[in-house]
């Protein structure tokens, strides 16, 4: 008796057990907070997948008019949210495609998919007084999480820090304000804004410079703020968040102690995996939210220097490979959210890495095949 067998089906790169979810939305409103600064309003399909989000956590927006997501922070505490509705804060950026889109026409009405939660920055369980140091629209994140510990009435002091350039940059002033009423009374919460470009003569009687110069000067130096004992939550621009770390570190506080989530964006480098580190766990795969943003790679097309001019992907039963011969990051596709970074328990993944990748077997030089 012959036995007819049939070919088994190429496999569906988008199906595996994610941790990201995918949710289709529409954008309901928008409102300008500063010059340069935009409240995007999302509401989900109520039929998708709730993203159901952490305070302090990050999504992906994605729109069929623009060629790449972008990644950006929560700006509400999920509880003080409407079922399905998600706020974020965008700052126009020179040149960046989804701010410029949001703010030349209202896009009230355009559909958007939102991908995540992202992101280990979140609330510690602790009861350790906290320091908040924000710059920009990273207003976002800290906000929900100041949101978030409010509405739990921690036991804990909390000092924020926002910086800023000048006074027509601030924004959030009443629901920070807001926070302070709702924090548990038996507990300090103070608020400072630090402004690094205001005109000498404003008449601005507040704090100047930048904000983690004045963190380390009027509250470090002197002892006013205990850092042995206390968390630091961090989110702005990069160089903020760096300054502000070596600021915490030099002044005594444990790495361990500092939360933050850097996302960078396009014209920034890609984070590279060091695969002589990678133990081959997943965790990078499961968080990717996009298709082909890391790639498993059963070759390299390398050029004179040893750069990766192109790769071939593992094909199941098609290509070979030990589980898959390497992970690799496309650059073109990667849109510097990070998540991987993040989310690697070995810290294989880092921008600073090598970018030319090394394989679990050989490397393969010349063109792909056909």
């Amino acid at each position: 008796m012959s036995v007819q067998f049939r070919s088994l089906p190429a496999a569906d790169p988008r199906i595996q057990n994610s941790r990201v979810r995918v949710s289709q939305g529409v954008i309901t409103g928008t409102r300008k907070l500063t010059y340069d600064t935009m409240e995007l309003v999302v509401q989900c399909d109520p039929a998708s997948a709730p993203l159901s989000g952490t305070a302090g956590q990050y999504a992906i927006l994605a729109t069929p008019s623009l060629s790449k997501p972008r990644a950006y922070s929560f700006a509400m505490a999920p509880e003080n949210e409407e079922a399905g509705r998600h706020t974020f804060f965008v700052k126009l950026i020179h040149g960046g495609e989804f701010s410029g889109w949001l703010f030349r026409a209202d896009r009230t009405g355009e559909p958007i998919t939102l991908t995540g939660p992202l992101g280990q920055f979140v609330l510690d369980s602790s009861a350790d007084p906290m320091v908040c140091i924000a710059g920009g629209s990273g207003m976002s994140a800290i906000k929900a999480i100041l949101e978030h510990a409010a509405n739990r009435s921690v036991k804990r002091d909390a000092l924020f820090l926002y910086g800023a350039r000048t006074q027509a940059d601030l924004y959030c002033q009443d629901e920070i304000e807001s926070i302070k009423r709702k924090w548990n009374a038996d507990y300090r919460f103070d608020c400072v804004n630090v402004l690094s470009m205001e005109p000498k003569d404003s008449g601005w009687a507040g704090a100047r410079g930048l904000v983690t110069e004045y963190f380390e000067s009027a509250y470090l130096r002197d002892g006013k703020f205990g850092i042995g004992n206390s968390r630091a939550y961090l989110c702005g621009p990069p160089p903020m968040v760096d300054a502000a770390v070596s600021v915490l570190v030099d002044s005594g506080m444990a790495p361990g102690r500092i939360h933050y989530d850097k996302f960078e964006d396009a014209s920034s480098p890609a984070p590279v995996i060091d695969n002589s580190k990678c133990v081959l766990c997943d965790e990078c795969l499961l968080v990717k939210p996009i298709q082909n943003c890391i790639v498993e790679a059963s070759g390299f097309v390398l050029d004179k220097n040893d750069g990766v001019e192109g790769y071939l992907r593992v094909n199941p039963a098609r290509t070979s490979g030990l589980y898959y011969n390497s992970l690799y990051i496309d650059e073109d596709e990667c849109i510097r959210c990070l998540a991987c970074v993040h989310q690697c328990p070995t810290n294989a993944i880092s921008p600073s890495n090598s970018v030319n990748p090394a394989m679990l077997r050989n490397m393969r030089t010349g063109a792909p095949p056909a």
